[in-house]
Parts: structure tokens; sequence; C-alpha cells
């Protein structure tokens, strides 16, 4: 099954990574994704048990794009041997401050609408899951989410706009 899904789709693979990610050539794509790819099916169609399988071969194509872009800036940052500049220090910093201050955001909601949040949006889980598992209804769930989503938003407004 996987397999053939990722044959019927390559060419749109490749469109993807290309439209997602302007800056890299068609002969970077089609590594990536090759790379990608094996790397998958190289881990067997019985270990991936996933809900969403087209989501996940995409996401996964994703991370090969920046693991190549990783990858490629570590190997120019070494033949430069460039120290990083005062501005992705700062920025660094800054990211590191607003995930915290995220975390502390999320930690600060009260435990079932920290459940429905992390769930669905960090952990992708779906409404229907959350629902057969909790057992209370999905609007209950939406209702909770979005009450939450309003609170991390008061909470988190100062770092708007950074």
């Amino acid at each position: 099954m996987v397999r053939q899904y990722i044959e019927e789709n390559y060419q749109y693979f490749k469109y993807y990574l290309l439209g997602r990610f302007k800056t890299l050539k068609e002969y970077e794509v089609e590594d990536i994704v090759q790379t990608t790819l094996v790397k998958i099916l190289f881990r067997g169609e019985n270990t991936l048990n996933v809900q969403h399988l087209s989501a996940y071969l995409y996401t996964a194509l994703s991370n090969g794009a920046i693991d190549y872009f990783k990858k490629n800036s570590r190997e120019i940052g070494e033949l430069s041997r460039s120290i990083p500049s005062k501005s992705s220090v700062e920025s660094e910093i800054l990211n590191h401050e607003l995930r915290d201050q995220i975390l502390r955001a999320i930690d600060g909601l009260d435990e079932k609408t920290k459940y429905v949040f992390v769930e669905t949006e960090i952990k992708g889980r779906s409404y229907e899951a959350l629902s057969e598992e909790t057992g209370e209804k999905i609007g209950t769930l939406l209702s909770r989410k979005s009450r939450g989503k309003v609170k991390l938003q008061e909470i988190l407004k100062d770092y708007y706009g950074r």
C-alpha cells in the first residue's frame, strides 16, 4: 500500500518541495525525495502504521528538506569558519524565549483544555479519536480548544510581531 502510494504520487512530492522550498534546484529535490522515501521504505511497510499516510509522507519530505538545508549550512560554515552574526544569535535567543513562553502559557491552561490543545495541535490527533478516548462530545472538545486558544493569545499577545 505504501509503496504503491509513493509510486503514484512521486511527481507530486517533487512539485510539493519545489513549491514549498523555492531555493531548491530540481536535482536537490530529486535527491531529497529519493533519500526520504528510501528511508521510509527501508523501515518496512509493516512498521509504518500511520493514520494519515499522505500527511506523514509530506511531513517527512519537509523534514528531509530542512535536514538538507541544515547539512549544507553546516558544511558551508565549516569551510568558511565563520562566527555567527550578532543578529543570528539574537534571533536564536528570541526563539528560545518565545518557545519557553509558549510552553509556560500551555502549562497555564486547565488540564482538560491543555490535553485537547496538545493532542490536536502538537500531536496531530483527531477530535474523533479524542472523543472516543475521553467519552466527551466533539463539540465539547472543539469549544475547550477554542477557549484555550483565546487564553493563549491573551497570554502571548506581547510576543506577537517580534
